[in-house]
């Protein structure tokens, strides 16, 4: 994207949008603060914008187009949006600093099972403070393996999100429907399901419990073919 030095104060609210167009196009309809001041659109014609009714605010920071289309994973998106706002998204793609972490954000990005997405977690490559306490943030580095792009956002592989799940003690019968709707969705390979599963809890268990890998992932293999 462009930089511009500033918008001039002779801009009108159609002129301003056009310019936030740019970024939303490739965005799914939403457009960062940091973004928009990059663009030449500052605080005051957002505020203009917001109540011509151009704008909705979505997050802090963040902003949604009005008309763009419904994201089911909305809050997830916006909340990711704003953890690193100046860069385009399919920038920041490229080599994520900050991944979608399951269980709950996973899940709701993939459509598995009913948990909320609160709270919003993320793996990060950096140690950083963050004032919220619906966003998590754990310092790590996954493997490629363990994560894949889903419509421009990073997120953990079904499952890893699964291995999640197990490893963070959520309860059995959620574990269970998540897994039931990923195999029927496809997004997980019933072959050999407690062999990957249970290499995925190894990567995620603590060492005082990797001997519970392969018991575990049959344990809830069996579960979710009742």
């Amino acid at each position: 994207m462009e930089t511009t030095a500033g918008s001039s104060s002779r801009d009108t609210r159609a002129e301003a949008a056009l310019r936030l167009e740019e970024y939303a196009a490739t965005q799914h309809g939403y457009v960062t603060r940091a973004q928009a001041n990059r663009a030449g659109v500052g605080d005051q014609m957002l505020r203009r914008l917001q109540s011509g009714g151009w704008l909705d605010r979505s997050e802090h920071g963040v902003y949604r187009m009005r008309g763009a289309h419904d994201l089911p994973w909305a809050p997830v998106w916006a909340v990711w949006l704003s953890l690193d706002p100046a860069p385009v998204a399919y920038e920041r793609v490229r080599h994520p600093t900050e991944i979608v972490r399951g269980p709950t954000a996973s899940t709701a990005v993939y459509g598995i099972g009913d948990l909320t997405p609160e709270p919003y977690e993320f793996w990060t490559t950096r140690r950083r403070f963050i004032r919220r306490r619906d966003v998590k943030l754990r310092v790590g580095r996954l493997a490629p393996d363990d994560f894949r792009v889903v419509n421009d956002l990073p997120v953990t592989t079904p499952i890893r999100t699964l291995a999640d799940l197990i490893t963070d003690g959520y309860d059995g019968g959620h574990v269970s429907d998540c897994l039931r709707d990923a195999l029927n969705q496809g997004l997980v390979d019933r072959r050999d399901l407690p062999g990957t599963l249970g290499d995925a809890l190894r990567r995620t268990l603590p060492k005082s419990r990797l001997h519970h890998a392969d018991p575990l992932a049959q344990q809830f293999t069996e579960m979710a073919a009742q």
